[in-house]
């Protein structure tokens, strides 16, 4: 099947832009690739590689895998240098995004989000069955059709499943299921290393390797995304703090009863979760 698009353009080179690279040339290996990043560093599978400031090359759709306090200054240069092509990203919020698009006049902006990734960053890591079965979202806004189907193609050339939805739906589903459980893996393993020594460490099974694997999440990429979902995100873990201050609480008070009531309603919880 030929590629929807000729020139693929991804803006910010690492662990999630390599890995859409890699994966549209698995599903399309003649379309052509050209990254824009920071670091102008060489690597598969693209065919140019761009530094930061070089002008906008042609595009057919361009992909923003840029912490998103980088998105409006990118905005505001894909309207400039590259206005009419399409524009789509794969941050996790999608409400600033969109009002990034309206304030610098990208009309053609679809917003995306995979529901995939890793805990280390860098196109070191990437690879392309990343986003294989996993649900991408798709925020249409006021895009013109032929740009959101440009991103559906994408989205789907990748492997993943589209599903369709808005801005504020999608911000409050991730500020459960994927922002809040980075902020408490990055609690716990802060409070564990406060405790433990190396040894201690050193000694740490399954439990504590897996429940803090997110944690070596780079800052620069999540605190944008805490602040520009930090009014759903901050309930939610007010709540998380409260339910912990509970079973203090209950530690403190040897009531058993409420251990086994929080253990009952998160085995529930988690059998609740698909299978991946």
């Amino acid at each position: 099947m030929s590629a929807p698009f000729g020139r693929l353009l991804v803006v910010g080179a690492g662990l999630l832009g390599t890995s859409v690279a890699l994966a549209a040339k698995r599903r399309w290996p003649g379309v052509h690739l050209t990254a824009m990043d920071a670091t102008a560093r060489s690597h598969a599978p693209f065919d140019v590689h761009l530094d930061a400031l070089a002008p906008v090359p042609a595009f057919d759709l361009a992909v923003l895998a840029v912490p998103v306090d980088a998105y409006a200054v990118w905005m505001r240069r894909l309207a400039r240098e590259a206005p009419g092509g399409a524009v789509t990203d794969v941050g996790s919020v999608k409400r600033r995004p969109h009002a990034d698009a309206l304030a610098a006049g990208l009309a053609t902006f679809v917003g995306g989000h995979p529901m995939a990734g890793g805990s280390r960053p860098g196109p070191e890591y990437a690879r392309a069955t990343l986003f294989d079965d996993r649900p991408w979202y798709l925020t249409r806004g006021d895009a013109p059709g032929a740009s959101v189907e440009l991103a559906r193609a994408l989205a789907e050339g990748c492997g993943a499943r589209v599903v369709d939805t808005d801005p504020e739906t999608h911000d409050i589903a991730v500020a459960a299921i994927s922002h809040l459980p980075q902020a408490v893996a990055s609690v716990l393993m802060a409070t564990v290393a406060d405790a433990a020594d190396d040894a201690a460490l050193a000694a740490a099974a399954g439990g504590l390797r897996d429940s803090t694997r997110i944690a070596e999440g780079p800052v620069g990429m999540w605190q944008p995304v805490f602040a520009a979902n930090a009014d759903l995100l901050g309930p939610l873990v007010r709540t998380t703090a409260a339910r912990l201050l509970g079973l203090a609480d209950a530690l403190d008070q040897a009531d058993a009863d409420a251990v086994r009531a929080l253990f009952a309603a998160a085995n529930a919880g988690r059998r609740r979760l698909p299978p991946l």
